[in-house]
């Protein structure tokens, strides 16, 4: 669990009105005192004395009356929407909590979240927010903007439309659409802390419908835009079938079919074979490809490669 899961919690716990510990949290979240320390010390920045030690490394939130006028006090503070901006984007319902009418930029946030970011699984690399207020201008004026980031080298791009802030496989992209329209039909996952460069320009461009629905649908970085996908069907050993009971690896799986045995029959929908083949290499031998035969054929060959490699 990361910080930003372990605050959010920790937030949860205070509001429960938990009295809360650096050795409970420490032996709660599996990780050292100092981590703890480190995150008590974000929450009390933010909430000052209303988070009073009741003794050395054990704290309490005060009442939520106190709490409200403190909170109250800061409805003009940039630190007060930053940390409803957190609480919206990882865990929206623990905004709840809070009177709207009392609070009433908490729709706006909502609102302004929806339209900025995509979180396709909860957070692990912490954001680099140099360009994110004009991101965010870009996006929600839906203006061009050039932009310079390395991957293996510094790569510059032009008129690039950016459409949504996305958190995927632990990062954080800004997906867009680009001029290179034969590579993915111009669509790409831009990650944004390798951005070194970032201009708007006066220019608009009209809604790029078809990227946003795809932004909102899209299972996997891998998975190509306007690609036509198929079905890929596995059978799963049984001493492994409860993982695929309870979890959906990718938001196509489906499970179709269970054997007398226990083994189960998983189908899902790709259209790259990078959205499945590392995942069904880290389950093997356990997991068989049944379909299509050409995935099968080249995991065989990825397999076959990887025990004549040489070892050095």
């Amino acid at each position: 669990m990361n910080q930003a899961q372990r605050i959010l919690k920790i937030i949860q716990m205070l509001f429960k009105r938990q009295i809360i510990s650096t050795e409970m949290l420490s032996r709660h979240f599996d990780t050292d005192k100092r981590s703890i320390q480190r995150d008590i010390k974000l929450v009390k920045d933010f909430f000052g004395d209303k988070l009073y030690q009741i003794r050395r490394g054990e704290y309490m939130l005060q009442d939520p009356v106190s709490l409200y006028t403190h909170l109250q006090q800061k409805q003009q503070s940039n630190d007060l929407k930053a940390f409803f901006e957190f609480i919206s984007l990882f865990d929206d319902k623990l905004l709840s909590v809070f009177d709207q009418k009392e609070f009433p930029m908490i729709s706006q946030i909502r609102r302004e979240t929806k339209v900025y970011y995509h979180i396709l699984e909860n957070p692990i690399e912490t954001l680099d927010k140099r360009f994110l207020p004009k991101i965010k201008e870009a996006i929600a004026g839906r203006r061009y903007v050039n932009l310079t980031f390395t991957e293996i080298n510094p790569r510059q791009l032009e008129r690039v439309k950016p459409i949504k802030i996305v958190f995927a496989e632990g990062n954080w992209y800004l997906a867009a659409m680009t001029q290179n329209y034969k590579f993915n039909h111009g669509f790409k996952f831009i990650r944004i802390n390798f951005i070194t460069e970032f201009t708007l320009l006066p220019q608009t461009f009209q809604r790029e419908i078809e990227a946003e629905k795809f932004i909102e649908t899209f299972q996997s970085l891998f998975q190509n835009y306007k690609k036509q996908s198929y079905e890929v069907r596995l059978r799963v050993d049984h001493t492994v079938a409860r993982y695929f009971r309870v979890k959906k690896f990718l938001k196509s799986q489906r499970i179709e079919e269970t054997k007398a045995n226990g083994d189960l029959i998983v189908s899902y929908q790709i259209n790259d074979e990078m959205e499945i083949l590392p995942f069904i290499k880290k389950w093997l031998p356990l997991v068989r490809i049944l379909s299509p035969k050409p995935l099968a054929d080249r995991l065989k060959e990825d397999i076959r490669s990887y025990l004549e490699e040489d070892v050095v």
